[in-house]
C-alpha cells in the first residue's frame, strides 16, 4: 500500500499546481517523483487507497490496465455488477465519480483528464496502426490519450513525464465559460497571436469543426480537449509538424533543422509561426499553418520574389534570408507519405509519383496522406495497398498509364469540395 507514504505537495509560492493521481498496483512513487520534477503535484497509491476527497482534487487520472495485485477488488461476496475487471473498467468508474453523473447535478464544473497507462499498450491496441495506437485506443475507451510503460521519447519529442504534466496543465487552462457571450474561449486556449495572420488562423481553426459551444459547455471543455488531442495533433490540420513546414519552404528536412538551430532571419521568421499554447510539444513542435504561410509570403516579398509562387523561388528566397544555401526539393509537388502503420516515411515526395490513401479516422479536414507508387505496385503491402482512395486505385493497374497531374487535379478537387485550408 501507497497511500500513507505520501502527502499531495504544496508549492514554495502558495500557487495551486495541477494534481496528477497515478493509480496502480505495483509501486509508482519512483514515477510521480518524475512528474514532480515536472512542475505538477502527483501522488501514486494503491487503488485501495484512494478516497473521494483526494479524487475530487485530481486534475489528471492515470490508471494502470492489468491490476493483478488488487484481491479485494474480485472477492467472492461482492456482486458481480460491482466487480471491477480492469483499469479501464476503474476509469469509467472513476469518471463518473468527478463528473457527477449519477447524482442528477448536471455537468461538471472542472474538466478532468484520464490517462491509461500500462505496460501492455500493443496487448490492448493488437491491430491498431501502431502510430495511431495511442489516440485510437483512448478514443474508444473514453479516455484522452493511453501511454506504453515501456515509451522511449523519439528524436523531438519529449518524456512520457513531460508529456502528462502537458496534458495536466493544458486540463487545468481549459476556460470555464464556453457560454455564448463567452466570446472565443477556444481561440484564447490555443494562445492564437495578436498578428497580421490571425484571422485567416482563426478561420482554419473553424474548418476543423472545433466543440466549442454547447458540448464544450457541457464537459467543462473536455470535449475541445480531447478534439485538440485526437483531431488536431497528430494530423497536418491549422498546426502543422516539421516534415509539412520543411515542404512548404521547398527544403529538405534537414535542411530545416539547420534552420531552426541557427538565429538566421528566417529562423526568426519561422518562430513567430511557433506555436506556443497547451500541449505544444505533447507530439513534437508545431507551426500554425497560416504563420507559416504569411511568413513565405514576407519571404518572398523582401526578395523580391512576390509574382513569383512556385516552390523554386520559395526555397530560393528561404535559402537568402537564411544567409547560406539550403538543400532543396527537386520537385515541385511535394506531399507527405505514410505507411499502413500511419508512420510519417521521412522526406516529402513527388505527387506525380504518388497515389491518395485514406486511412481509417483520418479527420477528412486534415491533408490526404499519400503513398509513393513502388511500394503498392507488389502484392508485398496489401494493408497500405487497401488505403488507397477509389479515384486513384486505377493508376496501380498499370504504372506506363499513371497520369500524375489527373491525381493532383482529382486532390485539388476533393479539397476544394471539403474546404481545406489551400
Amino acid at each position: 500500500m501507497q497511500g500513507d507514504q505520501q502527502q499531495v505537495p504544496v508549492k514554495p509560492d502558495g500557487a495551486q499546481a495541477p494534481l496528477v493521481v497515478v493509480i496502480d498496483d505495483e509501486d509508482q512513487l519512483a514515477f510521480a517523483e518524475l512528474l514532480r520534477d515536472e512542475g505538477v503535484d502527483a501522488v501514486a497509491l494503491h487503488p485501495d487507497d484512494l478516497d473521494g476527497e483526494l479524487l475530487a482534487k485530481a486534475t489528471t487520472v492515470i490508471v494502470d490496465q492489468y491490476l493483478d495485485n488488487w484481491s479485494t477488488r474480485s472477492g467472492s461476496s461482492i456482486p458481480f455488477a460491482m466487480k471491477i475487471p480492469d483499469g479501464l473498467s476503474l476509469a469509467s468508474v472513476l469518471r463518473s465519480h468527478v463528473e457527477a453523473s449519477g447524482d442528477r447535478k448536471g455537468p461538471p464544473a472542472n474538466a478532468v483528464s484520464f490517462v491509461l497507462r500500462t505496460g501492455e499498450a500493443e496487448k490492448i491496441g493488437a491491430g491498431l496502426p501502431r502510430a495511431a495506437r495511442e489516440y485510437l485506443l483512448a478514443g474508444q475507451y473514453n479516455l484522452e490519450w493511453v501511454f506504453d510503460k515501456g515509451y522511449l521519447p523519439e528524436l523531438g519529442k519529449p518524456s512520457a513525464a513531460r508529456r502528462i504534466a502537458e496534458l495536466a496543465n493544458a486540463t487545468a487552462s481549459l476556460p470555464s465559460d464556453w457560454g455564448p457571450e463567452s466570446g472565443d474561449p477556444g481561440a484564447r486556449w490555443l494562445g492564437l497571436p495578436q498578428s497580421d495572420w490571425a484571422e485567416d488562423a482563426r478561420w482554419q481553426v473553424e474548418q476543423c469543426r472545433p466543440p466549442q459551444h454547447v458540448v464544450a459547455q457541457r464537459t467543462a471543455g473536455r470535449a475541445w480537449l480531447r478534439w485538440f488531442l485526437h483531431r488536431i495533433l497528430p494530423f497536418p490540420t491549422f498546426l502543422i509538424d516539421s516534415r509539412k513546414v520543411a515542404a512548404s519552404l521547398g527544403i529538405t528536412r534537414s535542411a530545416l533543422e539547420a534552420v531552426l538551430n541557427s538565429d538566421s532571419e528566417l529562423k526568426k521568421k519561422l518562430d513567430a509561426a511557433l506555436y506556443q499554447g497547451p500541449l505544444n510539444t505533447f507530439l513534437g513542435l508545431r507551426w500554425w499553418r497560416a504563420g507559416v504561410s504569411h511568413a513565405i509570403d514576407e519571404m518572398l516579398h523582401e526578395c523580391g520574389l512576390e509574382d513569383e509562387l512556385d516552390l523554386a523561388s520559395i526555397g530560393s528566397a528561404a535559402s537568402s534570408l537564411h544567409g547560406s544555401a539550403l538543400a532543396r526539393l527537386n520537385f515541385d509537388d511535394p506531399v507527405l507519405e505514410i505507411s499502413a502503420d500511419y508512420i510519417a516515411l521521412g522526406e516529402p515526395i513527388s505527387a506525380s509519383e504518388a497515389v491518395r490513401l485514406q486511412p481509417d479516422d483520418w479527420p477528412p479536414y486534415a491533408d490526404e496522406p499519400w503513398a509513393h507508387r513502388k511500394h503498392l505496385e507488389s502484392e508485398a503491402d496489401p494493408e497500405l495497398k487497401a488505403l488507397v482512395v477509389s479515384r486513384d486505385r486505377w493508376h496501380l493497374r498499370g504504372s506506363r498509364t499513371w497520369d500524375g497531374a489527373a491525381s493532383i487535379e482529382g486532390a485539388a478537387a476533393d479539397e476544394n469540395e471539403l474546404g481545406r485550408f489551400e
